[in-house]
């Protein structure tokens, strides 16, 4: 008996702290659809594209400089001054890229936070994790970064 009551008295205390934490629901974004219908989103990823493409459109450059060289020496000397640059560039575009990518991503999180805050959400999730139940927010977040808000 004095087991009995043990269990009951431990059941009610977790259950008591257990379910205040879920009280406010859990909403989830598609990710993906949020970066695909964000403008500054979109726009980032315009811009990462464009110094890809600069980065490309000087290795072609290089490439018509290399085939007028006549020695293997000036051919040798072209191609480790060439590399030496492409590391250089490839390092300023990796950062650029890597800089444009977080901004959009804090920026996403900023008014998803504002979001769950304003709703009363205790979590937001990405979608793919969410198998059932939840809350569907991608609208309103799409709405809500497109707006400024």
């Amino acid at each position: 008996m004095k087991n009995l009551i043990v269990k009951c008295i431990m059941i009610f205390v977790v259950t008591a702290f257990i379910s205040p934490v879920f009280a406010g629901g859990v909403g989830y974004i598609d990710y993906l659809k949020v970066m695909g219908n964000y403008q500054y989103a979109k726009n980032s990823a315009k811009e990462i594209e464009t110094k890809g493409l600069e980065i490309q459109k000087y290795l072609e450059q290089k490439e018509v400089e290399f085939n007028k060289l006549e020695t293997p020496l000036q051919k040798k000397k072209f191609e480790e001054t060439v590399q030496n640059e492409l590391k250089v560039k490839e390092k300023a575009f990796n950062d650029f890229r890597e800089k444009k990518e977080e901004s959009v991503y804090t920026k996403i999180h900023a008014v998803t936070e504002k979001i769950r805050l304003d709703k009363g959400y205790d979590a937001i999730l990405d979608s793919r994790s969410v198998f059932s139940g939840g809350i569907d927010i991608t609208d309103l977040l799409i709405k809500t970064l497109n707006s400024g808000n």
